[in-house]
C-alpha cells in the first residue's frame, strides 16, 4: 500500500504531522513559525510560493530541509539571486512555468545550482522551440550539475529502461499525492481538477487513461505512454502530441548516446589493460 503524502498550507501542519508532507507558504516566516513549534518527522520539502518575501529566516532553519521555490511567471527570474544563500543549508529547487521566457528563467536557475521543475501544460509550437533550448541545455552544458525535470527523470527512464510516466515525476499522481485546498479539501491533483468525483482520489488517474486507450486516440500506438501516459491530454484531448514527441525523441537518443559512449569508454579500458 502507497504510503501517502498531502501537500497542505503550513498552517495546517498540526492535522498531518504523522503524515509524508510538503508545506506550502507565501510566507517564509510563516513557515518558520508554523514548523519549529514540534518537529515534522516526515516533511518532503516547503514550498515557497512568492519570490518576494525575505527569506533570511530560513536559511538558518531547519538544516538540510528541501526548498522549492514557485514562480508564477518566468518573468521573475532576476529575483532568484535573492534566494542564492539558501543553498548554505538546504537543497533548492525552482518550480518555473514552462511559458515563453522560461529558457532565460531555467538558464539562471541552474547557474546558480538550483535544480529546476518545469509546470508544463500543452505546449504550443513557438514553446516547443523553446523547451527544445532548455532540453539542450540540461543535455550537453556542461555546467549544469543539477536536475532539470521533467526531463532528467524521463531520461533516467531511457537509460535505465525503466517506464516512469510524469504523473509520478510531477508529483501530479493522486495514488501517490494529495492536494490539500486552502479551505482543507482533500483533492486530487490541481491539474486534475474537475475531472472526476473525489470519492476515490487515488483511481481518477486510472479511469482517465482507460477512458483514453479505449477509443481510436493519439496515445493508443503512442511509443512514448509508458514515459508519458497522458499527461500531456489534459485538459483538452484533442491536443496533437508531435511537439512533445519531438522532445521525448532528443531525451531518448540523449540517453542512448550515453549508454554508448560508456560502452566505448568501457570497451577502450579494457582494450588498454591487455
Amino acid at each position: 500500500m502507497v504510503d501517502l503524502a498531502y501537500n497542505i498550507p503550513v498552517r495546517m501542519i498540526d492535522e498531518y504531522r504523522d503524515s509524508r508532507v510538503i508545506v506550502r507558504s507565501h510566507s517564509a516566516s510563516e513557515i518558520v513559525a508554523c514548523l519549529t513549534k514540534e518537529p515534522v518527522k516526515q516533511l518532503m520539502y516547503v514550498q515557497l510560493l512568492s519570490l518576494d518575501c525575505e527569506v533570511d529566516q530560513l536559511i538558518h532553519w531547519g538544516e538540510s530541509a528541501p526548498i522549492d521555490i514557485v514562480m508564477q511567471d518566468p518573468a521573475e527570474f532576476p529575483k532568484l539571486y535573492r534566494y542564492s544563500d539558501l543553498l548554505e543549508n538546504h537543497p533548492v529547487r525552482v518550480s518555473i512555468p514552462a511559458a515563453p521566457g522560461c529558457y532565460k528563467a531555467v538558464k539562471l536557475a541552474v547557474s546558480l545550482n538550483f535544480g529546476v521543475k518545469l509546470l508544463i501544460g500543452q505546449p504550443d509550437h513557438s514553446l516547443i522551440a523553446e523547451l527544445a533550448r532548455v532540453l539542450d541545455l540540461y543535455l550537453y552544458r556542461p555546467n549544469v550539475a543539477q536536475p532539470v525535470e521533467y526531463f532528467h527523470s524521463t531520461f533516467l527512464s531511457f537509460y535505465q529502461g525503466v517506464p516512469n510516466a510524469l504523473w509520478l515525476v510531477q508529483e501530479d499522481d493522486p495514488a501517490v499525492i494529495r492536494y490539500i485546498t486552502d479551505d482543507g479539501e482533500d483533492t486530487v491533483s490541481p491539474r486534475l481538477e474537475g475531472i472526476a468525483s473525489r470519492a476515490d482520489c487515488g483511481s481518477v488517474l486510472a479511469g482517465y487513461q482507460r477512458a483514453l486507450l479505449a477509443k481510436e486516440s493519439e496515445c493508443e500506438s503512442c511509443e512514448f505512454w509508458d514515459n508519458c501516459g497522458g499527461y500531456f491530454k489534459w485538459p483538452e484531448k484533442q491536443y496533437r502530441c508531435d511537439g512533445v514527441k519531438s522532445l521525448f525523441r532528443s531525451i531518448k537518443a540523449g540517453a542512448a548516446e550515453l549508454q554508448s559512449q560508456l560502452k566505448s569508454f568501457e570497451k577502450s579500458r579494457g582494450g588498454t589493460r591487455q
